[in-house]
């Protein structure tokens, strides 16, 4: 099944999406196999993953996805990416 379908079918769903944080692919993996639902790639814990400082706007949208592919190929579960748009500011 797509993942676009699972996520389609989560929102059906009643109650709350659990989807914890993450900000690599061993998180995203430890959550995936601790049987949540979906997973959320944060945006501030990607900035302070790879630049160290906290989310100050110093990260980019490159930034951003270049984390998020190698996580969506490794998931089967649903990967919600954090893409806040003030790249640029």
């Amino acid at each position: 099944m797509r993942t676009t379908t699972k996520f389609r079918q989560l929102l059906n769903d009643p109650g709350i999406i659990q989807a914890p944080g993450a900000y690599d692919c061993l998180t995203a993996k430890l959550i995936e196999n601790a049987g949540f639902p979906a997973v959320y790639m944060t945006g501030a814990g990607t900035s302070v993953a790879q630049l160290g400082p906290p989310d100050l706007g110093l990260s980019s949208m490159a930034g951003i996805v270049g984390n998020r592919a190698p996580m969506a190929r490794i998931l089967a579960s649903t990967l919600l990416a954090d893409a806040v748009p003030r790249y640029g500011m």
